[in-house]
């Protein structure tokens, strides 16, 4: 090796973590499964009553039949099966690296791992990364790479919400006096009938052994052990940077990225399913790539106590995303699952591309090293809007005032900035939302056929959004850094924000996308940063942040002073309340269905004695928190390393259809 090489540095770490479910449930202890006052008193009550029906009498420990013929104590189980389902998730990480070089060239290689096993059961994710880095100086010319590669494997991720064959909701919807435990069945395939039983509805052993005759509350045995939603992702990202020095003053330089990957994910509904017995399989094959080409011309100088430093440059970003599925329903051989085996088989295939062109410039004068003042400019083409209207320029200006340099050193403050700056920004919209796009379909007859691709109207006349942010901030540390305050205010305006909004089903459309005038954010952002305790073996580190933000719409589209937001973010399954922005509100009003009143008095129906629901809908509150916020404590001790981190939102509305 040469003489000023440092020879290859080894750096190893593990980490390990495992977590468990806490219970935050407050679910009624007294009453279990029935209907109108009365428990179960055969096991065809039991199955016709439903899986969710917690209207019995009293829970009082008798014996009480359940769906299987058997009678159990009539007891409260809802804790006992958190316990039983739920398993203690952990999370192992390993990371290897090597560095080597001298004063010109440095190489480093990163192996890393991690392998965790999920708190549902059967489910789990893996991942490896290997990653390369170089740079190095020829002369004039410096070169730096960067090479990663990731594997992901997940297996059996969960389903959410109330979608089919959610594990989550089995449980939880189970009668409060059932034992998750006898719903195994055949223990060497969980979830499922086992030999020998008869069940209400005729299932055969190894399809689902459900305990109702509501098909969509799943055995959730058998969501977690017989279903299968699995994802396999190679990813590449490559970084590749070439400067070349021109004069000590002048450079150029250029950069090529690339962010590729490949994912493919298998969903398997298994024969026996309540609410698809003969099953279905989909299988997804998507590939992503970003490409970036940058190229810069920078200037770099001091004259005297003013220092400048400016480049221009031009950049081109393309995006492509391809993907191919293979979907189908009803296996023709039970239980052998692959897409060959479907009697129903459609296969779809689909193709994004979008891409900017962009040139930027930026000039920086500092005096001193303690003032500086910086100007940006950037001029966007954008693909996804009108060629004739498709274009944005968004400049900043932004200055520093390091205050402490005029100072000296008190002893007190050891740093002090005072900072203010302007800027736009700009965007656009996803690909294909101007005019109506088609699908080809297998065709009938010989002759093909095709449909409209999308289920919201598109808009031509969509212009890109633009935000406008005014800033100002203060950052203080005192005590050689021992402690810190970085103190921020910001006013936002964004015009044109390109949102879904529906629309009349009757046009055969769900929703449109609009530019919706105009909405203002105005907050503060603190951190406070402090070291208690500071010595040879042991330190203390202390941050905590808060945010607060108020959002106003402050002008929608001409003639409107209300949108609804479309999709499924928009409303809850109930739909009795739905996301609205309003003009004059705060972005993300909460408006939903009320008790009719007169003359402020609740109105009942005379017949039934229910609540009567109000004909129009009223605000009830904001789904967006005000205040957000957080407390980290470090602590290292000789070569330990820990930490912990509590946060907190406050300020939002929260939609609850159970306690409506």
């Amino acid at each position: 090796r040469s003489k000023t090489s440092r020879g290859i540095a080894v750096e190893f770490s593990s980490n390990y973590t495992f977590e468990k479910i806490i219970n935050p449930f407050v679910l009624q202890q007294e009453y279990g499964h029935g209907r109108d006052g009365a428990e179960p008193s055969t096991p065809e009550e039991a199955w016709d009553f439903g899986s969710g029906s917690n209207w019995g009498t009293r829970l009082d420990g008798s014996l009480v039949p359940q769906f299987d013929g058997v009678s159990r104590p009539y007891i409260y189980q809802m804790d006992h099966n958190l316990d039983s389902y739920y398993e203690t998730g952990s999370t192992f990480t390993n990371t290897i690296g090597l560095t080597g070089g001298n004063e010109d060239h440095n190489i480093r290689v990163n192996l890393s791992s991690l392998q965790n096993d999920h708190v549902l059961p059967n489910s789990g994710f893996d991942r490896y990364n290997t990653s390369l880095s170089y740079n190095g100086k020829f002369g004039k010319l410096t070169l730096t790479s960067k090479v990663l590669y990731s594997y992901e494997d997940s297996n059996n991720r969960p389903r959410l919400t109330d979608s089919p064959g959610n594990g989550h909701q089995g449980l939880l919807t189970l009668p409060l006096n059932y034992n998750v435990n006898d719903l195994i069945g055949n223990p060497e395939i969980p979830g499922t009938v086992p030999e020998g039983i008869t069940t209400p509805d005729g299932k055969a052993p190894g399809e689902e052994y459900q305990i109702s005759n509501d098909l969509w509350n799943v055995n959730p045995w058998f969501a977690a052990y017989q279903f299968d939603n699995d994802t396999k992702r190679d990813r590449v990202i490559i970084s590749q940077l070439g400067r070349f020095d021109i004069t000590d003053f002048l450079y150029v330089q250029g950069r090529f990225s690339m962010d590729y990957y490949s994912r493919r994910r298998t969903v398997i509904t298994p024969t026996g399913t309540g609410y698809q017995r003969n099953g279905g399989m989909n299988e997804e094959q998507r590939s992503v790539r970003e490409i970036n080409l940058e190229g810069i011309v920078g200037y770099q100088d001091q004259f005297g106590n003013l220092s400048i430093n400016a480049f221009v440059g031009a950049n081109r970003m393309r995006n492509s995303s391809e993907r191919l599925t293979l979907a189908g329903s009803n296996f023709n051989i039970p239980f052998f699952y692959t897409f060959s085996n479907l009697k129903n088989q459609r296969p779809l295939y689909d193709i994004s591309e979008e891409g900017i062109n962009s040139v930027f410039f930026s000039v920086e004068a500092g005096w001193k090293d303690f003032l500086y003042i910086t100007a940006t400019g950037r001029q966007d083409w954008f693909s996804t809007l009108d060629p004739d209207n498709n274009d944005v320029f968004y400049p900043s200006v932004g200055g520093s005032f390091i205050f402490s340099e005029l100072l000296g050193d008190s002893g007190i403050l050891s740093y002090g900035k005072l900072r203010t700056s302007w800027a736009q920004v700009g965007g656009d919209t996803d690909p294909y939302r101007l005019l109506l796009t088609y699908n080809l379909e297998q065709g009938h007859l010989g002759q093909p056929s095709a449909n409209i691709a999308q289920g919201s109207i598109p808009n031509a006349g969509l212009t890109p959004l633009t935000s406008e942010e005014i800033e100002v901030g203060l950052d203080l540390r005192f005590f050689d850094g021992r402690f810190g305050m970085d103190f921020t205010w910001y006013d936002q305006t964004t015009t044109d924000d390109i949102l879904s909004a529906t629309v009349s089903q009757s046009s055969g459309f769900g929703s449109t996308v609009i530019n919706i005038g105009e909405i203002n954010n105005t907050g503060v952002e603190l951190l406070l940063t402090g070291t208690p305790i500071q010595n040879n073996n042991f330190s203390w580190d202390v941050s905590f942040n808060m945010a607060y933000n108020d959002s106003e719409v402050v002008q929608l589209n001409q003639g409107l002073d209300e949108i609804r937001v479309a999709g499924g973010l928009g409303e809850p399954r109930s739909r009795q309340a739905f996301v609205f922005h309003v003009v004059g509100e705060r972005f993300g009003i909460i408006k939903g269905f009320t008790q009719e009143m007169i003359n402020g008095q609740p109105v009942f129906n005379p017949d039934n004695g229910q609540p009567v629901r109000s004909s129009g809908t009223s605000i009830l509150g904001n789904g967006v928190h005000r205040y957000t916020g957080g407390i980290t404590n470090t602590f290292n001790w000789k070569n330990f390393y820990g930490d912990f981190l509590i946060d907190f939102k406050a300020g939002g509305d929260i939609y609850s259809g159970t306690n409506v």
